[in-house]
């Protein structure tokens, strides 16, 4: 898997290009709201951007979604429980943002254990919620590799106050899910530096402070 980071937008969000080497086969995973720089990456490599997958539904995260469906007809995928919010702008916050609303389509949905195929990539879906009611993480099923969206960064988790966001459902996600994944996976979040398990075990205050009540 060859896997390039773009940080776009204002608040410097993580939009990722994974492709399959051999086959060309792309997906684009959270795209921002930078579609030129996509657009430029994926054509100066020749990339077949089939699928565009989604972590949740905010707009910071989703803004470059319409673009690149018009350029390549790709497939956007989220789950189905950020299906509503992916298309109403006031859930996403696109509306009370300072750029155009909106809204979009997903013709893929996703549930805990879906597996997209980009090429001989395989990504496993991960439901997450905490974030938002449909947040997921996208793991590798060959390399030690997790996106984790806006569920897990380098230094906290993603917010609980904003649409769909939930403090009881973080927690299960944290203590169920998370806490479970091996020191050595390497962890690519919606914002920040990529880590792994290990470091986030021992300096992500956020993280540790949920382990402690669980």
């Amino acid at each position: 898997m060859i896997l390039k980071r773009f940080v776009v937008g204002k608040i410097g969000t993580n939009a990722y290009i994974i492709h399959d080497k051999r086959t060309l086969d792309a997906a684009a995973i959270d795209p921002g709201d930078n579609s030129k720089v996509l657009i430029d990456y994926i054509n100066k490599n020749n990339l077949k951007l089939n699928d565009i997958i989604l972590t949740h539904h905010h707009y910071d995260h989703i803004g470059a979604v319409n673009d690149l469906k018009k350029q390549y007809n790709s497939n956007i995928s989220v789950h189905k429980k950020d299906l509503k919010g992916l298309k109403n702008p006031s859930i996403n916050l696109s509306k009370q943002s300072d750029r155009k609303p909106i809204s979009i389509d997903a013709n893929k949905v996703l549930s805990n254990g879906s597996i997209i195929k980009i090429g001989n990539i395989s990504l496993e879906v991960i439901h997450t919620p905490g974030h938002t009611k449909g947040g997921i993480c996208l793991k590798s099923r060959h390399q030690n590799v997790i996106f984790t969206g806006d569920t897990l960064f380098n230094d906290g988790i993603g917010r609980l106050d904003l649409p769909g966001g939930s403090e009881e459902d973080m927690i299960i996600t944290i203590k169920n899910i998370v806490s479970k994944w091996d020191d050595n996976i390497i962890i690519y979040p919606g914002h920040g530096n990529w880590d792994t398990m290990k470091n986030i075990r021992r300096r992500n205050e956020e993280y540790k402070y949920i382990i402690n009540l669980c």
